[in-house]
C-alpha cells in the first residue's frame, strides 16, 4: 500500500515551481544556509507524494530527482516543525534508504514548507556526510531560514492573498532619481514597481562628507509591504549620525514593537561613504546583490552571512563590512526582482555589472534594464541603484 504524505500534490502544481530553473532568490538562503552551519548540503526542495525536486543546491551537487521512499523528506513533511536526524545510519527509520546506505548522508535536518492555507509543498534542508546535533541556538537560526525559504515560496503561490499577475493597467511607471550627491559621487535609482506601490525602497543624503546610502525589499508586494519599507529606510536614514551597525540594531529594537516585524521580513542593504577617504562601511542583511565594479576592470560582490532584518536570532551578531573606493568606481545594488530580467541566477548580478560598465551614463544603463523588464516574465518589484565615483 502507498504511504499517504502530508503533502498536497494540487498546491505544489499551483505554485508552479516544479523542473524550474535554479533562482538566486533561493539560492542566496541555501548558500547562507550551509556556510552558517557548516554543512555538506544545504537545499530547498519542493515535494509532491510521489518526488522530491531540489530547487535550490551547491553548485557542485547534483540532486534532481529523489523517490520520496528514497528520502528523509518523506517523513520531514509529516512534522509539524523541524525533523532532526542526527545519523540516519543509526535510525531504522532511514538506515536503509538510498540517502544514506547509497550516498552517505548522516545528518539531517528539514523544515516543512507549508503556503498560506496550511498546504506542505516543500523543505528546506540540512545534510551532511557526519553525524551530528543542533544545538538550540542552531535550531532557532534554522528555523528562521526556513521561514525565509517559505516565504520566497508563497510568493509564487496565486492562490494567496494578494498575489497572482498584476493587469497591465495597474502597474505603475518608472521612477528615476538622480543628482550629484557629495563632490565627484554620483547617486542614481530606478524603481519599476510589480504593482502601484513597491515592496522595494531606496533613499539617501549627504550629511558633511558622508553619503548614507539604503536599499530595501521587504517581503511581499503592494501598499502594506511598501509602507513598511518606507519606514525601514526613514529610520536607517534618521541614523546617519551612526555607523551601519550601530544603525541597523539600533533599527531593530525599533522594529520588534512593530507588529509588521512579526509577520515578514527585509532584506537590506545600508552604507556610508566617506568621500574624502573613499572608505564604504555598510552592512548586508540577507541582500547580496550589491557588486563594486573597480576601474581596473575587476569587480568584488558586496555580501555577508547576516539574515534579513526580522530573521536575525537575538544572540547573533551583525557582520559589518568595509571597503575602499576609487577614481572610475561603480557600485551597483539591486533588489531581486532584477535578477528575473536576466537568468533569475546570481550570475544575474555578473551580467548587470557588464552592463553597467558598456552604459556611459547610468541613465542608458536604466533604459537597458526596463527594456529587459518588459521582454522578460518578472512579477516582483525592480529596484537598482548606482553609485559612481568620478
Amino acid at each position: 500500500m502507498t504511504q499517504q504524505l502530508d503533502v498536497n500534490d494540487d498546491a505544489v502544481t499551483r505554485l508552479g515551481l516544479m523542473d524550474t530553473a535554479p533562482e538566486e532568490r533561493f539560492d542566496r538562503i541555501t548558500r547562507l544556509a550551509r556556510e552558517m552551519f557548516d554543512v555538506d548540503y544545504a537545499v530547498v526542495n519542493v515535494v509532491n507524494s510521489e518526488t522530491v525536486f531540489t530547487k535550490s543546491q551547491p553548485a557542485e551537487s547534483d540532486f534532481r530527482h529523489t523517490p520520496i521512499e528514497d528520502s528523509f523528506c518523506g517523513e520531514a513533511v509529516k512534522q509539524p516543525a523541524v525533523l532532526e536526524v542526527p545519523d540516519g545510519r543509526a535510525d531504522p527509520r532511514f538506515a536503509d534508504r538510498a540517502i544514506v546506505a547509497e550516498h552517505g548522508i548522516r545528518f539531517y535536518a528539514g523544515f516543512p514548507i507549508h503556503t498560506d492555507a496550511g498546504e506542505t509543498v516543500g523543505t528546506l534542508c540540512l545534510l551532511d556526510t557526519s553525524p551530528r546535533d543542533l544545538s538550540d541556538a542552531d535550531r532557532d537560526a534554522f528555523e528562521r531560514f526556513g521561514l525565509w525559504a517559505q516565504a520566497e515560496m508563497r510568493m509564487d503561490d496565486p492562490g494567496a492573498s494578494g498575489a497572482g499577475p498584476v493587469p497591465a493597467a495597474s502597474v505603475a511607471p518608472a521612477v528615476r532619481d538622480d543628482r550629484l550627491a557629495a563632490g565627484e559621487v554620483r547617486l542614481a535609482a530606478l524603481a519599476i514597481p510589480y504593482g502601484q506601490v513597491s515592496g522595494d525602497r531606496s533613499s539617501w543624503q549627504q550629511v558633511g562628507d558622508r553619503i548614507i546610502v539604503t536599499l530595501a525589499d521587504v517581503m511581499g508586494k503592494g501598499e502594506e509591504a511598501g509602507g513598511f519599507a518606507e519606514e525601514l529606510i526613514g529610520a536607517l536614514q534618521q541614523r546617519a549620525h551612526l555607523d551601519p551597525v550601530e544603525a541597523m540594531l539600533s533599527v531593530e529594537d525599533y522594529a520588534r514593537h512593530d507588529k509588521r516585524y512579526r509577520e515578514t521580513f527585509a532584506t537590506l542593504f545600508h552604507a556610508v561613504i566617506e568621500t574624502r577617504s573613499g572608505r564604504v562601511a555598510y552592512v548586508d542583511a540577507g541582500h547580496g546583490l550589491t557588486l563594486l565594479l573597480r576601474a581596473d576592470g575587476t569587480s568584488e560582490r558586496l555580501s555577508s552571512r547576516n539574515l534579513p532584518l526580522g530573521l536575525r536570532p537575538s544572540d547573533a551578531e551583525w557582520e559589518a563590512g568595509e571597503t575602499v573606493v576609487g577614481h572610475g568606481d561603480l557600485i551597483v545594488s539591486v533588489s531581486d526582482g532584477a535578477l528575473d530580467a536576466y537568468d533569475s541566477t546570481l550570475d544575474s548580478l555578473r551580467l548587470i555589472g557588464e552592463d553597467l560598465r558598456r552604459a556611459t551614463e547610468p541613465d542608458a544603463f536604466f533604459d537597458e534594464l526596463s527594456i529587459r523588464v518588459s521582454e522578460h516574465v518578472v512579477d516582483d518589484d525592480v529596484t537598482a541603484v548606482v553609485i559612481s565615483v568620478r
